[in-house]
C-alpha cells in the first residue's frame, strides 16, 4: 500500500494539474452526502489548496503522502484522490497486493 502513496506523490509532482481531480471529488462527495463526518474532506482540501497556491504547500502534501505514520494512515482512509492513478497504474499495486 505504501508504494501506492509513494507512486501518487510522484505522479502529482510531474502533474500539479491532477490536484483538480481530487478537488473536485471532495466538492462532489460533500454535496451528495458521501460521508457524514466531512473533517477529513475538509483538511484535505486545505492540504491540496496550500499545494495548489505555492511550493511550499506542495512540498507538505507530497510529505504528507509519502509518510507512513499513524497519523497520516488515519487521513489517507479518506483519501480524495480517485481518479488521479489511470486503471493501469492501480493495477500495478493490486497485482502486487494479491501475490
Amino acid at each position: 500500500m505504501r508504494r501506492k502513496w509513494l507512486f501518487l506523490a510522484d505522479k502529482l509532482e510531474h502533474r500539479p494539474d491532477l490536484l483538480a481531480v481530487a478537488l473536485e471529488n471532495i466538492a462532489r462527495w460533500i454535496k451528495g452526502g458521501r460521508l457524514a463526518d466531512t473533517r477529513m474532506l475538509e483538511q484535505w482540501r486545505q492540504i491540496i489548496e496550500a499545494a495548489r497556491a505555492d511550493r511550499q504547500g506542495m512540498e507538505a502534501l507530497l510529505e504528507l503522502l509519502r509518510d507512513d505514520s499513524e497519523q497520516t494512515r488515519s487521513l489517507k482512509s479518506c483519501s480524495p484522490f480517485a481518479g488521479v492513478l489511470t486503471r493501469e497504474e492501480r493495477d500495478q499495486f493490486t497485482c502486487a497486493w494479491s501475490h
